[in-house]
């Protein structure tokens, strides 16, 4: 817990992309990957759960995506066995239970739905595993919806989409409208009967005027109230990347804290929290992606540093309440409404 003050702040991470990690360091056959590379990061960081998703990899898409998506969760399944520290979490009540036993929660999502191909049934196999937050794309075209890289063709959501919005809200799973394009995003609200929310993205404050509003993630003001009104959450992320364009990007942790005041401003303090999207464990492989180039973020560079958030938000004037809302309150409180 972050002492700001006297108050104390436990803090949920709306995404963080360690299946990624614990999958590939286990394929070469190391073992408890969250105890021997995240624990002491994420203990330094207050950080209390997290929200951490199957990614598939562009190359298993489509074909092997169901495949690749199983050996994820089961790579992930298999080193929370090894682990003391942590705990796979499924409902409210086991989220505050977490807490109490002194463990850090995980919460098993998705970040693109091609695993479940055609098949609401492949849907609710992966819920029995413990699937609660479902995010619909990456940044590709997939069967339910269109990512990003689809923002100058974008058909919205699908048929299939909208069923499976419907199954997620009948399963009581989060639908996350991280990287969807504006026609996906706004077909998802007119579907979806439950709160959502954006895990991670930055709001469009500081666009230069010949960026698209969702370039790399961000949210225009529209969609942060939209987001509001469903009594869901924004979850601010941070990227440190330059390519061939003016690109929104996050150099520091003054920065990021920009964008949650920003947030906080359009959307409410009930509705804001943090995904920062973490990538230290993997910069490696980012710096193989020419022509854009990866640096961590001044001041907030992995987990161990995330603390550092609620000492920012607190000297710049924000309530110990609100910070309370922004770090773990808004996310407890649509976990409870959500899952139950």
């Amino acid at each position: 817990m972050w002492l700001v003050g006297r108050e104390l702040h436990r803090i949920i991470d709306l995404h963080a992309d360690i299946p990624a990690d614990i999958v590939k360091r286990r394929a070469i056959g190391e073992h408890q990957v969250l105890e021997r590379y995240h624990l002491h990061k994420l203990r330094q960081g207050f950080v209390a759960a997290l929200i951490v998703p199957i990614w598939v990899e562009s190359p298993y898409k489509p074909a092997a995506a169901l495949k690749r998506g199983l050996q994820i969760a089961d790579s992930l399944l298999e080193d929370l066995e090894e682990s003391h520290s942590f705990r796979l979490v499924k409902t409210h009540n086991e989220l505050l239970d977490a807490e109490a036993e002194g463990k850090i929660g995980l919460i098993l999502g998705a970040e693109g739905g091609e695993f479940i191909e055609d098949d609401l049934g492949l849907l609710r196999t992966f819920y029995r595993l413990g699937l609660r937050c479902f995010g619909l794309v990456w940044n590709e075209r997939n069967l339910i919806a269109d990512g990003v890289d689809h923002t100058d063709d974008d058909r919205g959501l699908t048929e299939f989409g909208s069923q499976v919005i419907e199954e997620l809200d009948r399963l009581r799973i989060i639908l996350d409208l991280a990287h969807t394009t504006p026609k996906s995003f706004w077909d998802a609200v007119e579907v979806s009967k439950r709160p959502l929310i954006v895990s991670h993205t930055l709001t469009c404050k500081y666009l230069a005027s010949n960026i698209k509003d969702t370039f790399h993630r961000t949210r225009p003001d529209d969609q942060l109230k939209a987001v509001a009104s469903s009594g869901g959450i924004v979850g601010i992320y941070e990227v440190n990347m330059t390519g061939p364009s003016d690109i929104a990007k996050v150099p520091n942790l003054e920065t990021y804290c920009d964008h949650i005041e920003y947030a906080v401003k359009v959307a409410g303090p009930e509705h804001v929290g943090l995904g920062p999207d973490f990538y230290d464990y993997f910069i490696e492989d980012l710096h193989s992606r020419p022509p854009y180039s990866f640096a961590l973020v001044k001041g907030l560079e992995n987990h161990s540093k995330l603390g550092a958030v609620a000492a920012e938000l607190s000297r710049r004037g924000l309530s110990n309440e609100e910070i309370r809302m922004i770090t773990r309150e808004n996310f407890v409180r649509v976990f409870k409404d959500i899952v139950g």
